[in-house]
C-alpha cells in the first residue's frame, strides 16, 4: 500500500510549514503496518490557525456577506470535492478500516452533499426579524457567532466535520479544524478542495493534532464557540476547558441506543436494520443500536434469527467489494470490545455467535460479529458504548418493561421501534428519552436535527436547526 507522507498545515488559503518535528504515525487497521504520517500541531500551529481564522472573521466581509453569497462558494468548495471523491474514499478506508463500498456510498459523497443541502437553504434563511415592544418596534438580527474550534472523531473523519463546517460556512463564521490523530489522512483532500475552491484565506484552517492540541483549542482565548463530537467522557473535559472564557459549545457524544422489537414485529422483515444498526461503519458509530430488546415470548426465535443473521456477514478486507464488516479502528478498540465480550461471558450470559478474532485474518484488529443473549440491564454491556459489532439481547414481558430499559441509561441518542403497527410503534418511541427515534428503520438523515439527551450531549447538528448554533441575536431599537 503506498505511503501516506503530509509536511504542512492548511492555514489562511495555503500550506504552512509546522513548528516543530512531532509527528502522528497513521497506521492501517486492516494491515498494521504504518501507511503514512502527518505533522503533529504544537501551541505556535494552533495559534496561527487561529490567527488566520481570526483575521478572515473581524478583517474581511466573509461575515458580512449575504448567506445566498456564501452559498456560491460553498458550491465551489462541493464541486472541487466531487473531483477528489474516489481517491477520499480509499483514503479513509485507509486510515480507519471502514470498507470501501460504504467510505465510497457515504463516506466521501456525503460531505459533498451536505454542502450543497445546506447551500439551497441560504435562500429561506431569515437572518432579520421585526418585533414590537412597549416602546417601539425592534429588529432582531442574526449574526455569525464568529471563529469555530471544530473537533471530530476518527469514525466518520469528514462526514462529521461536515456536520459542522457547512452550517457555520453558511451562517457567516470561520473554522479551526482539527481532525483526530487517527484519520488525519482525509482532511488533507478536504484542505486540497479548499485551495482550489473560491472560499476566501483563513476562513478553513486544518491542523492536525491529538488530544492535547484539541485541548489548547477549546482554551483559546480568540475562539467562540467549539463545536466537537466524540465521547462523553471527552465531553465533559471540553466542557470545563471552556468554562474559563464562557465559550459557546455543542457537542454531540456517545450513545447506547436500543432497537425495541414489538411483539407483532415481522422478524425476517426487521433483520436487515437490526444488522446495520449494529454493524454499520464495523459497528463503530455513535448512534449504533446495540441493544435489543425483545418480547420474552419470542425470545428464543428471535435470538436464533439475529444469530443467523449477524453470522453470516463477512469479515475481512475493508478494500474487498465482498467484505461487510473490515477491522476496528485500533488495537486498544478491539481490546476494549474483547473485554466488554470476556465480561458478559463471565457474567454467564450466552455467546451465540462471534466473541472470537476471525480465522484466517491473523494482521488487523478484527472482531467476529457478536450476539450476546440473556443480558441483563443492569450489566456493563448493556449500559456502556461497545463500539463493535456487538449485539446484547435484553428480554422484557410488557410494553411498559420495554421503554423502562430503553431508557435506563446515562445516554439519549437515538433508537428505534419496530411493529408493523405505525401507530404503536410511534407512540412508544414518543416514550423513550432520545433525540432520533427511528420506526421500523436504521438510518440517518442530515435533513433533519441530529440532538443528543441526557449525556448524549447538547447542541443540534444537521437539519436547518444546525443553523442556531452558529449564529447569536443582536437587538437594535427602538424605532418610531
Amino acid at each position: 500500500m503506498s505511503l501516506y507522507e503530509r509536511d504542512s498545515f492548511f492555514v489562511d488559503g495555503g500550506w504552512s510549514a509546522p513548528s516543530t518535528d512531532a509527528r502522528i504515525l497513521v497506521v492501517s487497521p486492516s494491515t498494521e503496518e504504518v501507511v503514512g504520517s502527518v505533522p503533529e500541531a504544537a501551541p505556535a500551529d494552533v495559534d496561527a490557525a487561529v490567527a488566520a481564522a481570526r483575521r478572515a472573521f473581524d478583517e474581511t466581509d466573509w461575515p458580512w456577506l449575504t448567506p445566498v453569497e456564501r452559498a456560491a462558494h460553498m458550491r465551489d468548495l462541493a464541486k472541487a470535492l466531487t473531483e477528489r471523491v474516489a481517491e477520499t474514499a480509499t483514503t479513509i478506508t485507509t486510515e480507519m478500516g471502514t470498507v470501501l463500498s460504504y467510505a465510497q456510498a457515504g463516506q466521501a459523497p456525503g460531505p459533498i452533499m451536505m454542502l450543497e443541502y445546506y447551500a439551497d437553504l441560504a435562500e429561506s434563511l431569515e437572518l432579520v426579524s421585526d418585533r414590537t415592544g412597549l416602546v417601539g418596534s425592534w429588529k432582531l438580527h442574526k449574526q455569525p457567532v464568529g471563529v469555530v474550534g471544530a473537533i471530530v472523531p476518527w469514525n466518520g473523519p469528514l462526514f462529521l466535520a461536515m456536520y459542522k463546517l457547512a452550517p457555520a460556512l453558511l451562517a457567516g463564521c470561520t473554522v479551526v479544524l482539527k481532525p483526530a490523530p487517527e484519520s488525519p489522512l482525509s482532511a488533507y483532500h478536504l484542505a486540497e478542495a479548499l485551495a482550489a475552491s473560491s472560499i476566501p484565506p483563513g476562513v478553513v484552517n486544518i491542523v492536525q493534532g491529538g488530544r492535547e492540541t484539541g485541548r489548547y483549542l477549546v482554551q483559546h482565548p480568540d475562539v467562540d464557540k467549539i463545536a466537537f463530537t466524540g465521547s462523553t467522557a471527552a465531553g465533559r473535559t471540553i466542557m470545563a476547558d471552556a468554562a474559563p472564557t464562557l465559550k459557546r459549545i455543542s457537542l454531540e457524544l456517545g450513545g447506547k441506543s436500543a432497537a425495541i422489537l414489538l411483539d407483532d414485529v415481522d422478524v425476517e422483515t426487521a433483520l436487515p436494520h437490526i444488522v446495520f444498526g449494529v454493524c454499520q461503519n464495523n459497528g463503530q458509530i455513535c448512534i449504533s443500536n446495540s441493544r435489543l430488546l425483545v418480547p420474552r415470548s419470542r425470545e428464543s426465535e428471535i435470538v436464533d434469527a439475529v444469530t443467523a443473521a449477524m453470522a453470516a456477514q463477512k469479515v475481512g478486507d475493508p478494500f474487498d467489494a465482498s467484505t461487510e464488516i473490515g477491522p476496528l479502528v485500533a488495537e486498544r478498540q478491539r481490546t476494549r470490545v474483547e473485554g466488554f465480550v470476556d465480561g458478559a461471558r463471565a457474567a454467564g450470559n450466552t455467546i451465540t455467535t462471534g466473541g472470537r478474532r476471525p480465522a484466517g485474518l491473523d494482521r488487523g484488529w478484527y472482531v467476529e460479529p457478536t450476539v450476546v443473549a440473556g443480558v441483563r440491564p443492569d450489566q456493563a454491556i448493556a449500559r456502556d458504548e461497545v463500539f463493535g459489532p456487538v449485539l446484547a439481547v435484553i428480554a422484557y414481558d410488557s410494553d411498559a418493561e420495554a421503554v423502562a430499559i430503553a431508557d435506563d441509561t446515562v445516554y439519549g441518542l437515538g433508537s428505534a421501534v419496530f411493529s408493523p403497527d405505525i401507530a404503536r410503534a410511534e407512540a412508544m418511541a414518543l416514550k423513550v428519552r432520545a433525540g432520533t427515534l427511528n420506526i421500523n428503520a436504521h438510518v440517518t438523515d442530515f435533513h433533519v436535527p441530529l440532538a443528543g439527551w441526557k449525556q448524549s450531549g447538547f447542541g443540534q447538528e444537521a437539519g436547518p436547526e444546525a443553523i442556531e448554533g452558529y449564529l447569536q441575536t443582536k437587538v437594535v431599537g427602538p424605532y418610531a
